[in-house]
């Protein structure tokens, strides 16, 4: 009796472990096929083609999120090369970078099963590379190298650029692999060594900050621990937001009229600031910048990016945002009680990213507020000043 209780609370716990697995949220109709255009691709067949070949293609200058962008994605391709780098990502897939002999490389990626619709035509060859990966790998949060030829076929795949390990320069991706085998190993090595488990620096020899973290959908995010908000920053000579405007949305059912003034206050004493000032000489106008609420309150107690990511763009689909400016950074602040995470990090007071839960890229600080009122003010000053000259969040180093 003793052993069935225990063998139902491992039972319960798996279940629960696999309730709680994240699936992703950017273009994510389209990386999964529950898009309207996935059963139109012919999975009988497919083109052969090269890393070369893929990185050459024109990106495309915008990424709708839920229509394919033909021809790339619209297409079943073959590639042949040398998997370098894997691992596991928060949103449940498998990042797996491949290499050709000129060490040009590119992503491709296997969902998990448990994130795909039921009416994808891609769900049988997404578990069929899953059970293929798991049989020779097995993938971490931590990246791992090998060197093991490989043969995949799949999905091409735009993403947008934030910093992923082994990205092509242009973005393009196989997204997802429907199937995938492994070649023979490296002349005079071992294959058991170059499947080998070590953990290796996932950083593809760029010496980022030490403030620079992996997020949950396989890119980079900065986050800000306190100190001088830009020390060490050097402007990247990218986007900036150059004209500004500020919408806080507070995450919680704890807020009252008055705590939520005082988060209120301190985003629109950023006018006034000396920092948001010296903004000017990237680009960004600092004056006048107008501040707006929302507030979302039930949003649970533990939130990881991908939640944040999440209620944002379901705000966005049922109206309660108005997403139509690219300029607005939204402020979401949590209640002194809605603890969060950033992959599995919670050594952070604030942090800034962005997505697309439209065509419009979405920019957002996400603040801590059960902290001295002081260091309130300062974690959304840093983070959103970091945002208004590298929205992507991962362009400063």
């Amino acid at each position: 009796m003793r052993l069935t209780r225990m063998l139902s609370l491992v039972a319960l716990c798996l279940v629960a472990l696999s309730l709680h697995a994240q699936c992703g949220v950017e273009r994510w109709t389209i990386k999964t096929g529950t898009d309207s255009q996935a059963s139109s691709i012919n999975l009988g067949s497919y083109i052969s083609t090269t890393i070369y070949n893929m990185r050459s293609s024109t990106a495309p200058g915008t990424l709708p999120p839920t229509t394919r962008i033909a021809p790339r994605e619209l297409n079943q391709y073959q590639i042949t090369a040398t998997l370098t780098k894997y691992a596991r990502e928060g949103d449940s897939d498998y990042h797996l970078v491949i290499q050709d002999s000129s060490a040009r490389t590119m992503i491709i990626e296997i969902p998990s099963p448990n994130c795909v619709g039921a009416g994808s035509p891609f769900g049988p060859g997404i578990a069929n590379a899953r059970r293929q990966f798991d049989a020779r790998f097995t993938a971490t949060s931590t990246f791992k190298t090998t060197s093991t030829p490989v043969t995949i076929k799949g999905i091409g795949f735009w993403d947008f650029l934030h910093g992923q390990t082994g990205v092509a320069p242009n973005g393009i991706e196989v997204h997802p692999v429907l199937n995938i085998t492994f070649g023979a190993a490296v002349i005079g090595t071992n294959p058991s060594i170059l499947s080998a488990e070590a953990p290796v620096d996932p950083t593809d020899d760029v010496a980022y900050p030490a403030d620079m973290i992996r997020d949950e959908d396989g890119g980079r995010v900065r986050v800000f621990r306190g100190g001088e908000a830009l020390a060490g920053a050097l402007f990247h000579g990218g986007a900036v937001v150059e004209d500004p405007s500020i919408h806080v949305v507070f995450v919680g059912n704890s807020w009252n009229d008055e705590s939520k003034r005082a988060i209120l206050q301190k985003a629109r004493a950023i006018n006034r600031d000396a920092g948001f000032e010296g903004m000017a000489k990237y680009g960004v106008r600092t004056f006048g910048m107008r501040v707006s609420s929302t507030q979302i309150a039930d949003a649970g107690k533990d939130l990881g990016d991908l939640d944040v990511q999440r209620l944002l763009a379901n705000a966005v689909e049922s109206g309660r945002i108005q997403h139509v400016d690219e300029n607005t950074v939204y402020l979401v602040a949590l209640a002194p009680d809605v603890d969060a995470s950033v992959a599995s990090s919670r050594d952070w007071l604030s942090y800034h990213s962005e997505f697309h839960p439209t065509e419009l890229p979405m920019r957002y600080v996400v603040v801590r507020t059960g902290l001295e009122p002081g260091r309130v003010s300062e974690a959304i000053n840093a983070s959103v000043y970091r945002a208004l000259a590298n929205p992507a969040g991962n362009g400063w180093f």
